[in-house]
């Protein structure tokens, strides 16, 4: 898997942190997506966070913008 997309998938996670938490702070995305286990403790995206965001960009039931998940 190439750096570009590790850093992609990387991205998309601290994002949607970021939207779960309701926070405009990259690291506490990057703390929550780690506890889930999305992110390993180096910062890059695990197959669960890989799945998660295949399903978030991929899925018509999921809304791309909101990221709801709940």
């Amino acid at each position: 898997m190439s750096a570009m997309t590790n850093f992609y998938f990387t991205e998309k996670l601290i994002q949607y942190g970021r939207k779960k938490t309701q926070s405009k702070s990259n690291d506490l995305g990057l703390e929550y997506c780690i506890y889930l286990g999305f992110l390993d403790q180096s910062g890059l995206a695990t197959d669960a966070g890989k799945n998660i965001m295949w399903l978030i960009d991929k899925s018509w039931l999921v809304q791309n913008e909101d990221y709801a998940l709940t």
